[in-house]
């Protein structure tokens, strides 16, 4: 027998006189039995037998192959609950039968969705469950208002460029390497055998003599996959794309010094051990040694980014965890970012979390006889105005046109061999790591020409061609970093900068104090397709530089991609330095990845650029619940432009964009 106030419901054992025991209800007791109680979700719960344990797991592209295997094994077995997954669950992945699927995010694209979704409520009588969480940001905040457009959107086919360099010169490097392979089989084993001797690599010079022995074979093979109108800037019709994919500074020579680089300091470090009698860590360093021979070339060459492989070609870098065979934590793992990113992320003293575990980079990766690419450059926070020279070995900077004192003059690394970490175990996880570092986007001009112009009235684009973009990492408020010329060790503050430090591989760096680095930014330089867009009609208001600029720079990225059907990431906007014959500096519109993938020239056409502009004032209409005068994550705020959040507002691009609008012919 139990007891329920008639009031607020409460639920007792005993009664005293019929008076409820929750402070200051004046309701009575009433004898209930159990059946006549109405059903409790909470009260099932403790009446039902829990899970013994529930185990949770992560699938990410940072796990290696065969760990990911695994976990895809004991999650249709059962042996795992719940599974946290990137994108690497969308295709391919076969699971069989699931119950349920969380969505922490709006997927970037209908199809994403549709495949996501898809997987549960795929056996017979059983519904699968679905629910997406919708973040506050523009994407997620837009399908939570008009979740339609998700559900029942029409899935755009897919757009790829077909003349994108980098696409394509991967393709002749995977050809070519087909081709040495076939006749060098001995070589298609191991990294060891690939350069025969790892401490005096021969890879890249016989590969290079294998290429012009059979080149008009090869350029007959390879004219019947390339299209023709790209014959010549690969170097078809004089050979130089031999140079291009086997010379001293492509991408395979680069991947092969680096190997033999590391495989020489393990050696070293090895044989020093050795005469010191640490032979525990001189161990390590065999296996080390062993395990950097013995890595299969097929994975060698993937992970180095030289042949194609799944996903857009992007310039990608590793964060180098020293692993052996033996050792689990850092054999489960493979840290790869593209390069605008890992900047930032895999930037000195940055750490994430992979497989369970925190990993801390602690420099920039070193191969010997190579240097890091340097540059100068000068950059104006009011004017938006950047140049740039390439370091030369002066120890004073070179002079620039300056546009006002406030420009100033700072140099960058382009950490193009990765990163490391230290030879310290990983820590466990207490929390989400801090992401301390962002990065900004530059425009450094055009490559080789700019397209022509198009007046539409109230804008004027000049059409897509390939320009560089520079991305930059300036460290903690701009304070740069410092970086030991010798190990590349990297360090945030000059104390810990002057102090003696150990090289990643754990022993004391001769380096001396007054001989290392100064604070430097990391850098990136990719080419890419450019759409400039100069707005010529003035606005009706005051407005504030290059704050304006900036918020209708990020009102068009959101506006583009949702016209174009594709993620906000995969494209980007700055601002560029501007005449004084429009009240409003350039905005460069580009692809978000290297060679460009032919998105924003499908905005070259009027009618679809009107239909971003109308995109874009859609989403800045206040449905995020910011003020005018202010702007939030549901607008124009994200992470990538967070440089700029104190600038960003929406109420005054809004109108401004009606003005446009209203003046469109």
């Amino acid at each position: 027998m139990l007891f329920q106030c008639n009031t607020c419901r409460r639920l007792q054992t005993v009664s005293v006189r019929g008076i409820c025991s929750r402070h200051g209800c004046s309701g009575k007791l009433e004898e209930k039995r159990l059946r006549e109680i109405e059903p409790n979700h909470y009260r099932r719960l403790y009446q039902e037998d829990m899970p013994a344990s529930l185990i949770v797991e992560e699938h990410t592209a940072q796990l290696d192959h065969e760990k990911a295997r695994e976990f895809q094994r004991d999650f249709r077995e059962g042996k795992i609950h719940v599974l946290s997954c990137s994108t690497t669950f969308e295709l391919g992945v076969d699971l069989g039968n699931l119950d349920t699927a969380f969505l922490r995010n709006v997927p970037p694209e209908i199809f994403n969705y549709a495949q996501r979704v898809g997987r549960v409520g795929r056996r017979s009588g059983i519904p699968g469950f679905a629910i997406t969480y919708c973040g506050r940001n523009p994407h997620d905040l837009y399908h939570f208002i008009e979740p339609l457009q998700m559900i029942k959107g029409k899935i755009q086919p897919p757009v790829l460029s077909l003349k994108n360099y980098k696409i394509i010169s991967r393709h002749v490097t995977a050809t070519a390497l087909s081709a040495f392979f076939q006749n060098h089989k001995e070589r298609f084993k191991t990294v060891e055998n690939l350069c025969e001797d790892l401490s005096n690599p021969k890879f890249v010079s016989d590969f290079e003599i294998f290429l012009n022995a059979h080149r008009t074979e090869l350029e007959n093979s390879l004219r019947t996959i390339i299209p023709q109108d790209m014959f010549t800037s690969l170097g078809l019709h004089d050979g130089t794309w031999i140079q291009a994919i086997a010379g001293e500074n492509s991408r395979i020579s680069y991947s092969v010094d680096e190997v033999s680089s590391d495989y020489k300091k393990t050696i070293a470090l090895k044989e020093m051990l050795s005469k010191e009698e640490k032979y525990d860590l001189a161990n390590w360093a065999k296996k080390r040694a062993e395990t950097i021979a013995g890595d299969d070339v097929l994975s060698f060459l993937s992970r180095k980014a030289v042949i194609p492989k799944y996903g857009f070609p992007v310039d990608v870098v590793e964060l180098d965890t020293q692993r052996v065979k033996s050792s689990q934590d850092a054999s489960e793992v493979l840290l790869q970012r593209d390069l605008t990113i890992a900047i930032s992320e895999f930037a000195p003293t940055s750490s994430l979390i992979a497989n369970k575990k925190v990993w801390t980079s602690y420099g920039l990766k070193k191969v010997a006889e190579r240097e890091w690419d340097r540059w100068w450059y000068a950059r104006c926070p009011t004017h938006a105005r950047f140049e740039r020279k390439r370091y030369e070995g002066e120890e004073r900077p070179p002079s620039f046109e300056g546009c006002c004192p406030k420009m100033k003059i700072y140099q960058y690394i382009e950490p193009k061999f990765g990163f490391v970490t230290s030879l310290e175990k990983p820590k466990e996880p207490t929390g989400r790591p801090i992401k301390v570092f962002t990065t900004r986007p530059y425009f450094a001009g055009f490559k080789d020409k700019k397209g022509e112009e198009k007046d539409f009235n109230a804008v004027i684009l000049t059409t897509v061609s390939p320009g560089y973009m520079v991305v930059v990492c300036e460290g903690r408020r701009g304070e740069g970093f410092f970086i030991c010329k010798d190990c590349g060790a990297g360090f945030r503050n000059i104390k810990d900068f002057r102090k003696e430090h150990d090289t990643p591989q754990g022993y004391k760096c001769p380096a001396r104090p007054e001989t290392l680095r100064p604070s430097v930014s990391l850098g990136h330089e990719l080419v890419t397709d450019v759409l400039k867009i100069q707005f010529s009609h003035p606005p009706s208001v005051l407005i504030e530089e290059p704050g304006f600029a900036f918020s209708l720079a990020y009102a068009m990225v959101e506006g583009a991609a949702y016209i174009l059907g594709v993620r906000p990431n995969d494209l980007s906007a700055t601002v560029a330095y501007g005449s004084d014959d429009y009240p409003i500096p350039p905005i460069i519109l580009y692809d978000n990845v290297p060679g460009g993938a032919g998105l924003v020239a499908r905005l070259e056409d009027k009618n679809t650029f009107r239909d971003c502009l109308e995109s874009a004032k859609r989403r800045l209409g206040g449905a995020c619940g910011c003020g005018e005068t202010d702007s939030c994550y549901g607008c124009l705020r994200s992470y990538r432009n967070q440089f700029a959040h104190q600038y960003l507002q929406r109420g005054p691009v809004l109108r401004y964009l009606d003005d446009i609008l209203a003046k469109w012919l």
